[in-house]
């Protein structure tokens, strides 16, 4: 497997101690709120890849963790290797300090590291709400880097003046070679992993993906946002989206789960598969992990459910948590399952081959002829369904969209809200046609 990536399209890692300001100004480059922005340190862990454009150039912005050097905690390691991985593969850098406060040893060992590279440079001193306010930034001259260009990440301020220094550094980049062609290529599909927190969604991301872009860890709730990677497999490109564990919690407005969580649902509205990862040495499906799913069909995502970690799970366990799943998914029962081990690769080869089936599935058409002969000879045979002692018939059925499939149905009465009636037209066009994993809505006129 290789990345699929365009190679000709400059990357700008944004770098800097932590809580200086970096996922700030993600969001006002792109103009919406990408990266989460939150008042405790360190919430990006993570390296995030984001394209967005300048006066006709686009680029990708990397933005990365707080770098904490001192740190002696795991993860604050793990969170620098993403950072060193992002300084590596980008060809331009945004060092970004807070001019509000002085010089700290931490900002003093990144630029040291910083000063040994052979990449374009663009200091960045963030934080100046106001003009007439105190800063040190005389202190940062020391750095080397001349003086910081003034910014104000969270109002907006120089920040056109920012871009456009950095997009004059594309220039002498040799790979670089002007305008990019603005024809949209099809955009690969989305797959977003989801689960319960530590179901081992990150390990899965990074085994399939080969590169330890993902944090992983033993504490709960590693991956605070939503990250992805454009890869290609046989020639076809995907896109995997890493979530972060969905836990319901009656905590609202700034609590960081909560944001971590809309980051999910948006990963969700912008995938066409899911896969849903349940852990299983638990011992059971729970009631949050049917939840998962119930949001994944309503969205129209086409869905697998994962059991990972049977590397460590007798078979006993395993075969009860499948018998369990399909009790309580029985109206779901065309939804398919996988066994697998995210960390050892067991299994890994059958994810992409239910993708590829997924996504074959959800664009299925069926033509009109097919349908509706299909009723007209249900009508012969069954005894049919009734309402209020009136036999429902179909007068007319086409399917009208694929990705997930919609089909419109004309009959003889209101049939929208009767669930015998939306059932026995699904299970027929599932019983027929297939469309295995992948949700059908119906749309009645009468």
């Amino acid at each position: 497997m290789q990345k699929s990536t365009d190679i000709n399209i400059p990357k700008v890692a944004i770098i800097g101690k932590p809580n200086a300001g970096k996922s700030t100004l993600i969001n006002r480059i792109c103009g919406k709120r990408e990266a989460i922005v939150h008042e405790e340190p360190m919430i990006t862990r993570d390296r995030k890849y984001y394209k967005t454009d300048w006066n006709g150039k686009n680029f990708y912005l990397i933005d990365t963790g707080g770098i904490d050097l001192k740190s002696k905690k795991k993860i604050n390691a793990q969170v620098l290797l993403q950072a060193k991985k992002a300084i590596d593969e980008s060809d331009v850098i945004i060092f970004v300090v807070d001019l509000r406060q002085p010089v700290s040893p931490l900002d003093e060992e990144i630029a040291a590291i910083l000063r040994k590279l052979d990449k374009e440079i663009i200091f960045v001193g963030n934080k100046c709400d106001n003009i007439n306010g105190s800063f040190y930034t005389e202190e940062y001259l020391k750095f080397g880097f001349g003086y910081p260009i003034k910014i104000s990440a969270l109002n907006g301020i120089n920040i056109g003046d920012l871009l456009d220094e950095v997009v004059s550094k594309f220039v002498n980049l040799p790979s670089y070679t002007g305008e990019h062609d603005n024809k949209e290529a099809m955009p690969p599909p989305g797959i977003c992993i989801l689960g319960r927190p530590n179901t081992g969604k990150s390990t899965l991301f990074n085994t399939i993906i080969k590169d330890e872009r993902a944090i992983v860890d033993e504490v709960e709730g590693t991956t605070r946002d939503s990250i992805d990677s454009i890869i290609k497999i046989n020639d076809k490109d995907y896109k995997f989206i890493d979530t972060a564990g969905m836990i319901r919690k009656k905590g609202k407005g700034k609590d960081l789960e909560y944001y971590s969580e809309l980051r999910t649902l948006e990963a969700i509205e912008s995938s066409e598969i899911s896969l849903v990862l349940i852990d299983s040495t638990m011992g059971e499906v729970s009631n949050q992990d049917i939840k998962i799913i119930e949001t994944c069909v309503k969205k129209g995502l086409s869905t697998c459910v994962v059991f990972n970690k049977i590397d460590i799970v007798d078979k006993i366990t395993l075969d009860n948590m499948i018998k369990m799943f399909e009790l309580k998914l029985k109206f779901y029962n065309y939804i398919p399952f996988l066994k697998v081990s995210a960390l050892t690769g067991k299994g890994i080869k059958n994810i992409i081959k239910m993708i590829d089936t997924l996504i074959e599935e959800r664009n299925k058409i069926i033509p009109e002829n097919k349908l509706n002969n299909l009723f007209k000879k249900l009508e012969k045979e069954d005894t049919g369904i009734y309402y209020k002692g009136k036999r429902f018939k179909i007068k007319f059925i086409k399917q009208i969209k694929t990705a997930p499939p919609v089909f419109l149905v004309f009959s003889n009465m209101d049939a929208k809200r009767k669930v015998n009636i939306t059932r026995y037209i699904e299970n027929n066009i599932r019983k027929n046609f297939g469309f295995i994993g992948t949700p059908i809505f119906l749309k009645f006129k009468y």
